[in-house]
């Protein structure tokens, strides 16, 4: 077995042991500690323990492996893995049962492995580069809808782009009536996984942080989709993010850089 054969099936494991945690504290919300971090910015003891686990067993099995996770100080090492352990809080929060856990290993710049786990549903989404997407081991594809008048489009606006909330909410009245139909989830990692799994069509999401776009990144260019920063530019791994069919991005692209960005 590999090295990278062997942080997939590990990641793969973690995410798991992390996914059972963070559900058995979604039955009983009450006691699920909330802190808030900022501006609609929360974290709750989920959050927190979904990461000390994480962290601690992949700093035990991949010791010279870096950590850039969401709650924890950045740990320097030769590549890193890109952790969100409940990305989809607010959801969680609420008792709105669509969030998951988020790991992808990147070494040189580059996602080599990666992992989206929605505890609730059972659901495993994982890419190695060159080989391919999955969803609990069968292979996944983008959808085959080419025109932008009938695409599904998901979007996300986290906290940290407040400062485009006017032009968000006028491009949706735009938005709404050039396409099919839209949905709000939030969840940024689930979004990219639907993208690539076929049962949406794009992807706009805004302000994103390393760790909540790292994982889907590499699943939806391994499905065969198209993922981009807003200037068309790939491997950027934060900011703002559009993921699409190869045949929709185009037009969501030019949408997000003329009435969003």
């Amino acid at each position: 077995m590999g090295r990278t054969d062997k942080i997939l099936d590990t990641i793969t494991e973690l995410a798991k042991e992390a996914g059972d945690l963070i559900k058995n504290y979604f039955r009983r919300l009450r006691s699920c500690d909330i802190e808030k971090k900022g501006f609609s910015h929360y974290v709750t003891r989920a959050d927190k323990e979904a990461e000390d686990l994480l962290v601690t067993e992949l700093q035990k099995e991949f010791p010279d492996i870096g950590i850039c996770a969401e709650e924890s100080k950045e740990v320097k090492g030769r590549g890193r893995f890109l952790i969100d352990p409940l990305d989809g809080t607010h959801n969680f929060m609420h008792g709105i049962p669509h969030f998951c856990v988020s790991i992808a290993y990147e070494l040189e710049s580059r996602i080599e492995t990666s992992i989206i786990y929605d505890p609730i549903k059972d659901e495993l989404f994982q890419a190695t580069r060159g080989n391919g997407a999955f969803l609990n081991g069968y292979p996944i594809k983008p959808s085959k809808i080419k025109d932008f008048e009938k695409a599904l489009i998901a979007l996300g606006f986290p906290p940290t782009a407040y400062h485009l909330r006017e032009r968000f909410m006028n491009a949706l009245k735009e938005l709404i009536i050039e396409v099919n139909s839209l949905r709000i989830f939030g969840s940024a990692a689930l979004n990219l996984a639907y993208v690539a799994a076929g049962r949406i069509d794009g992807d706009m999401e805004f302000g994103l942080s390393p760790w909540d776009v790292a994982a889907g990144w590499l699943i939806v260019e391994e499905a065969g989709a198209l993922i981009t920063d807003e200037n068309g530019r790939e491997e950027i791994l934060k900011g703002n993010i559009i993921a699409a069919t190869p045949e929709i991005h185009p037009s969501l692209l030019k949408f997000a850089q003329e009435k969003i960005l």
